[in-house]
């Protein structure tokens, strides 16, 4: 059995104002559209071409969300779970609000994720580069206060424990001071290894200046 189905547009702030209507062959709404999603999730199944949503049909059932993304702006950074953390913060979490902005787990979920670009260019960041590569860009950088900072944090004992320490101190706020100089240091940073990085880290600081985890707010 073959089902139309269709969505209406997710106005998150980095969305594309034209991408998706482009897409779609429909005028643009002049406003950010980020996300259409088709699939069955309780936050916003299809509609069906027939008549109500997918959900009905599927009873929530599909194992998985196909997403079309427009991005006209870095989407802030995202933590995924694993499907263990996911079904007990979702248990944990089962007697909050579904909108209180404090819950974390929204569904039971694990959400890994596959990209396929459609457009000619699409930038991602995955993953963590390992402690050894990050110093060696750090060594790219001025000598600054808040660089050294940086580099002493993530020489400290066994290198996994070091990098969670330190994202959880750039993170916290507590490194704000520290967190301004690495951003000034990136101004006239240079690496024939990390080139594309520092563009990309130079794009998102000018976005969102002084943000230590750049959000879809800033």
């Amino acid at each position: 059995m073959l089902l139309a189905i269709s969505n209406q547009p997710r106005d998150y702030a980095w969305g594309s104002t034209t991408l998706l209507a482009e897409l779609e062959g429909r005028t643009p709404s002049g406003s950010p559209e980020a996300e259409v999603w088709f699939g069955d999730h309780a936050g916003d199944p299809a509609d069906v071409g027939t008549g109500g949503t997918l959900d009905a049909v599927t009873g929530g059932s599909l194992p998985y969300l196909l997403k079309l993304l427009a991005a006209g702006a870095p989407l802030s950074i995202q933590v995924h779970p694993t499907r263990e953390q996911a079904r007990e913060g979702f248990a944990r979490e089962a007697g909050m609000d579904a909108d209180d902005p404090a819950r974390n787990y929204r569904d039971a979920n694990h959400k890994p994720e596959l990209i396929v670009a459609l457009s000619d260019r699409f930038e991602a960041l995955a993953g963590l580069r390992p402690v050894a590569g990050t110093q060696r860009l750090l060594a790219s950088l001025p000598d600054l206060a808040g660089v050294r900072a940086l580099r002493e944090r993530l020489g400290r004992g066994e290198p996994a424990e070091a990098l969670r320490e330190t994202i959880a101190w750039v993170l916290s706020g507590d490194a704000s001071t520290e967190v301004g100089e690495i951003i000034e240091a990136l101004a006239t940073a240079e690496s024939d290894e990390f080139g594309d990085a520092l563009r990309a880290l130079r794009s998102i600081a000018e976005r969102c200046p002084g943000d230590p985890g750049w959000s879809s707010r800033c």
